[in-house]
């Protein structure tokens, strides 16, 4: 019985070995061949680099040449889209290796291995020691094991660049049908310059297409386009440079810009009127006519000489009854006459009577990082601070797209070049959750957190404004508060009627056709020690 035990026992353990060795083994061969086939993806970095590197041009030049071109046709817009994007993409994850490389050389020159005389003899002084080793196989073996989420974008990029390029020949026979529109070559959008519109070429395309056609409705009323988007999406400066296009300017004899806010009552109505008035006859003295007959006489008799383009900026609420007799007042007009009413508010524009909106939606990541980073980097290049422009593409991430907030925080990263300022600047972003709305409100709280003093925010406006000697620039604004200046002015004049300790900040200016001027402005209470 015993030894019959003991036979069985032998043939147990014979068993269990052999399967923990087909086990193991398979293991290892499964883990060898991971980890080859995660080795081989890594060493095809370079090549991919490489092949996108060729390819972003020929995208370019293909958005570079719908530039030179009118487009009308909606799915053709579409399509440049789309190529826009890709080639943001593209240059986002080229920039993202580039800054991996950066760091890397910042690294090796830290560890380089340096030569110290001491008592007249040289020692060799490494950092490569058998702990530092360790680490460095331990975050390689990381690396190809657990995967790299850029190298997975990397190829999704490529894939994307390659189909676009495949159908880029197709693009551009299209665009040849497009009516050209400048004989001069301009400057891709991908690009920052001052002056030019940021990435919102289609949208401008949409707009333009709008002030040409010929009117949709029966019942002879001036067609009105609605322009949405949350605050600092950039629905002004879209709407300023649809105004000063050069064929706009030509088409239509008349081009005003009103700030309107309100549209809910007759003291409203007549404020808007008075408004269109001054731009459009410079007679001042309409300012202070109250007779809402007297004016729409006076509307009427300006505006059936021209074929106008009205820009209504701002509209934020509407009264529907309101809005109609705004309406048919506008509607006096030469035949092409249009409107374009501004508003973040899609409540309001079901009120309009108009046509289908066109919305502005924030910046998507790869786009909005560019738009960013030359508002926080100024002339610097971010190329050589590779941690700073790490750490802004986390702040960007969380600014919602919005152009406003890259100038605004953009100024403030600008200033200070160091990556503990920046750190706090995301803290703060964070810990307060701004990013999860990132109005403008927002955006100016955050601002003021980082100020001598941390002053309170009362509110935000916009609007013409005559600057005064009681306003100061944002790029001023820290110098004001540490100097004291801004108590001296208080004592000297008082701050453009406001009580108290506040004061106005002009945080952006927009210039119009009018040569009239529309500021981003906050007022805030200042702290009462500097």
């Amino acid at each position: 019985m015993h030894e019959l035990l003991n036979q069985f026992s032998s043939a147990i353990v014979s068993n269990i070995g052999a399967f923990v060795g087909a086990f193991m083994g398979e293991i290892v061969s499964k883990g060898s061949s991971f980890i080859i086939d995660k080795y081989h993806k890594y060493t095809l970095v370079d090549e991919k680099l490489e092949t996108i590197e060729q390819l972003v041009p020929k995208i370019k030049s293909a958005i570079e040449e719908s530039e030179r071109r009118w487009i009308t046709n909606e799915q053709l817009l579409q399509w440049l889209k789309t190529l826009i994007h890709t080639a943001y993409q593209a240059d986002y994850v080229l920039e993202t290796f580039n800054y991996r490389r950066m760091l890397e050389i910042e690294e090796k020159a830290r560890n380089k291995i340096t030569t110290v005389n001491t008592n007249g003899r040289n020692y060799i002084r490494s950092p490569h020691n058998i702990a530092k080793r360790i680490r460095t196989s331990y975050n390689c073996a990381k690396r190809l094991v657990m995967g790299d989420e850029e190298i997975t974008q990397l190829g999704s990029v490529l894939q994307r660049l390659e189909r676009a390029i495949y159908d880029v020949s197709e693009f551009r026979k299209l665009l040849e049908k497009c009516e050209v529109t400048v004989s001069r070559a301009l400057r891709t959008p991908l690009y920052m310059e001052k002056g030019r519109l940021f990435s919102r070429q289609v949208e401008m395309e949409r707009i333009i297409n709008f002030l040409f056609l010929p009117s949709t409705r029966d019942d002879q009323r001036v067609d009105i386009l609605p322009l949405l988007g949350d605050e600092g999406m950039g629905k002004t400066t879209l709407a300023l440079h649809a105004c000063n296009n050069e064929r706009v300017r030509n088409h239509f004899s008349l081009i005003l810009f009103i700030s309107v806010l309100c549209v809910e009552t007759k003291k409203d109505l007549v404020l808007v009127l008075r408004k269109i008035l001054d731009q459009s006859c410079c007679n001042h003295s309409l300012l202070f006519e109250e007779n809402l007959l007297e004016l729409q006489w006076f509307i009427k008799q300006k505006l059936k000489k021209e074929r106008f383009l009205i820009v209504l900026d701002d509209v934020l609420e509407v009264n529907q009854i309101t809005w109609s007799v705004l309406h048919d007042y506008l509607s006096c007009g030469k035949e092409g006459s249009k409107v374009i009413a501004a508003s973040p508010s899609k409540e309001a524009v079901i009120k309009f009577d108009t046509l289908e909106p066109i919305e502005l939606v924030g910046f998507q990541k790869e786009e909005y990082w560019f738009f960013f980073r030359d508002h926080s980097f100024g002339s610097a290049k971010p190329e050589h601070h590779p941690k700073l422009a790490i750490i802004g593409r986390e702040i960007a991430k969380r600014m919602q797209g919005s152009p406003l907030a890259a100038k605004i925080i953009g100024k403030l990263l600008r200033d200070k070049l160091s990556a503990q300022h920046w750190i706090n600047v995301l803290k703060i972003l964070v810990e307060h959750r701004l990013w999860a709305s990132c109005t403008v409100f927002d955006i100016c709280s955050l601002f003021l957190k980082l100020m001598p003093g941390h002053p309170r925010l009362l509110r935000i406006s916009y609007g013409p404004l005559l600057l005064g000697r009681n306003e100061i620039w944002i790029d001023n604004l820290e110098e004001e508060l540490m100097s004291g200046l801004f108590s001296k002015r208080r004592e000297n004049g008082g701050t453009m009627g406001l009580e108290g300790n506040q004061l106005r900040v002009l945080v952006a200016k927009t210039d119009f056709p009018t040569n009239c001027c529309m500021y981003h402005t906050f007022e805030m209470e200042a702290c009462s020690s500097y």
